[in-house]
C-alpha cells in the first residue's frame, strides 16, 4: 500500500452515497504545489465508513486539510476516433485533520 500524506483544500463540497448500508463520500481536492510554478494539482478523494461521514459532516468548501491516504492511478481509455489512454489519479483517505483554527 502507498502512503500518501498532504496539505490541501477541499474545491468542492463533500457528496455522501450509501451503498448497500455503506457511506461513501467523494470530492475534489486541490494539492498545493510549492516547488515549481505550476498550479495546484486537483486529485479526486473518496472515503468510505465512518470516515466518510465525519468528512461530510464536518468539512466545507474551502477548509484547508492533511490527508492521510493511498494513491491510485486509473488507466482509461477513450472510445472515440483517436483511441487515447488517459490516467486518472485517485486517493483514497484514512485519516483526515482540519488546518483552520
Amino acid at each position: 500500500m502507498n502512503i500518501f500524506v498532504f496539505t490541501g483544500y477541499l474545491l468542492s463540497q463533500p457528496k455522501l452515497i450509501k451503498i448497500k448500508h455503506q457511506n461513501f463520500c467523494y470530492m475534489l481536492v486541490s494539492l498545493n504545489n510549492l516547488f515549481d510554478n505550476i498550479s495546484n494539482i486537483k486529485i479526486k478523494a473518496f472515503a468510505k465508513g465512518k470516515i466518510a461521514k465525519q468528512i461530510f459532516d464536518s468539512y466545507k468548501e474551502k477548509n484547508s486539510l492533511v490527508i492521510e491516504s493511498s494513491i491510485y492511478i486509473k488507466k482509461i481509455s477513450f472510445l472515440n476516433k483517436n483511441k487515447k489512454k488517459s490516467k486518472i489519479v485517485f486517493v483514497k483517505i484514512h485519516k483526515i485533520q482540519n488546518i483552520d483554527t
